[in-house]
């Protein structure tokens, strides 16, 4: 068997235990922390040799996205578990942090993901904004658009209003709706990394596992480093493309989290449920 063989035999077996399941999710924190580990290492592992130079060597370049990975996936849980402070405490003091933390995760799981170091760039998305930093590049910072968290936001909008105190409040954009389906006991929805909560709802139990859904559909978002190299020659040889990328971070992950979400829409729930301690008859073991 050649290494690319064992590899990718590797690969598929850690997709099969992670994959989510309607039927489980999280029963601990430290389940709850090796999955989170799990995604980012695999992501981090599989876009590392995707992206890798010629002169890197295989193994290496495998490990080392694995290893970055896995730092940013735990990154990430730490950040669900701070909502989860929010969610107990009501207290807003904990939302920015755990923002932070998440996006600190996702750059990580990104740069792992693109062959690059760990500490290469940085991004913190508010909305379908997304700030960059390259610390590579005498710190050079950027500003892109995400078209589809744009899509997300734009379709929320056409029949929602803008919460600003709570889109400043949580650094994302949070929208009241009278057609969420209220009947069925649903006060809040995402849409990507857009939220949507009832318009004369003024609890707080919702925000929180609404945020959850937003940091789900971040820590998918290394999947994008894995088509950096076809847009890298569609970049070289379209100026319009060139421009495009210039103005434009196309967030892939969105086909991906859509696709997932669709195959095992319980477990997400349950995740976000976890996290804001509202499964049903569940004690949060620490």
């Amino acid at each position: 068997m050649t290494n690319l063989n064992r590899y990718f035999f590797v690969v598929l077996f850690l997709l099969k235990m992670l994959q989510p399941t309607p039927c489980k999710a999280q029963e601990n924190d430290f389940q709850a922390g090796l999955y989170n580990v799990g995604i980012g290492s695999i992501l981090g592992g599989l876009g590392a040799v995707i992206n890798k130079k010629p002169e890197d060597k295989f193994g290496k370049t495998f490990l080392k996205g694995l290893g970055q990975g896995a730092l940013g996936g735990y990154l990430i849980f730490e950040g669900k578990r701070l909502v989860r402070e929010f969610a107990e405490t009501g207290s807003f003091g904990y939302v920015w942090p755990s923002k932070i933390v998440n996006s600190a995760g996702s750059s990580i799981i990104e740069n792992a993901a693109a062959n690059r170091d760990f500490w290469e760039r940085w991004h913190l998305n508010f909305g379908f904004n997304r700030f960059e930093i390259d610390t590579k590049n005498n710190f050079k910072f950027s500003y892109r658009i995400m078209p589809f968290s744009l899509f997300a936001a734009a379709t929320a909008a056409l029949d929602s209003r803008l919460d600003v105190k709570y889109s400043l409040r949580t650094g994302t954009f949070v929208f009241r709706s009278s057609e969420i389906d209220r009947d069925r006991n649903i006060y809040g929805q995402a849409r990507l990394n857009t939220i949507i909560l009832l318009s004369d709802y003024r609890g707080l139990a919702a925000l929180p596992h609404e945020v959850v859904h937003t940091y789900q559909y971040e820590e998918l978002s290394g999947f994008n480093s894995f088509l950096n190299k076809p847009m890298k020659r569609l970049s070289e040889k379209n100026k319009i493309v060139r421009l495009y990328n210039r103005l434009f971070y196309t967030d892939f992950h969105a086909v991906l989290t859509g696709g997932l979400h669709e195959a095992a829409e319980s477990f997400y729930e349950r995740e976000a449920e976890y996290y804001t301690n509202t499964l049903p008859r569940q004690k949060i073991i620490r």
